[in-house]
């Protein structure tokens, strides 16, 4: 009988071995990857929240630009981030440039106890969110972080700005506040 208990409860710790091992595979790329101002903007295919289909290469047009902000409903900075690019699009002078949020779904970071755990993000909370902090702009749904890994922003909040030439213009990690001065000087500059 003791034998028995004993092999459950190695049984046990392997599956939790074998199971983040798995998980940590499918959440994190094999490698980082860096994307660099000219690189050419990866392609990409999400869902609106509202079930839409969004393809990069239909979206991009050479008179205008694109700004991604990747974000996710956890995350802190994001939510003093959003108000302020929310704020900064209603300058006319940057009526040639679109902006479209990412929720990111799939990233390991800490829980409310302080746990890593692989985060998820569900429409209902995504919808409660766009209603609190009025987002007007469209939002497109990662829900396995694929998009965010292709663009190197595994850390959130990340913007990245896509030119009509189909090439990054700008990456940027974090938030703080001034940051969308900043990022309304380069965008009117292009």
């Amino acid at each position: 009988m003791q034998n028995w208990g004993f092999m459950k409860r190695q049984a046990v710790v392997l599956f939790y071995i074998l199971s983040s091992i798995v998980l940590n595979l499918n959440v994190y790329p094999q490698e980082v990857i860096e994307i660099k101002q000219d690189d050419p903007a990866p392609t990409f295919f999400l869902r609106t929240i509202e079930g839409k289909n969004f393809f990069l290469s239909k979206e991009i047009k050479p008179d205008s630009l694109i700004i991604l902000a990747f974000y996710a409903t956890w995350c802190v900075p994001c939510r003093q981030e959003i108000p302020a690019l929310e704020k900064m699009m209603i300058d006319p002078t940057l009526n040639t440039a679109r902006l479209y949020y990412v929720n990111v779904g799939g990233l390991m970071a800490d829980d409310e106890n302080g746990d890593v755990v692989m985060q998820r993000e569900q429409v209902d909370n995504v919808l409660r969110h766009k209603e609190r902090f009025n987002i007007t702009h469209p939002i497109l749904m990662d829900r396995y972080a694929v998009t965010a890994q292709k663009f190197g922003a595994e850390s959130l909040p990340t913007i990245v700005v896509i030119g009509g030439d189909g090439k990054i213009k700008y990456s940027h990690h974090g938030y703080l506040p001034g940051d969308e001065e900043m990022l309304l000087k380069l965008l009117l500059s292009l």
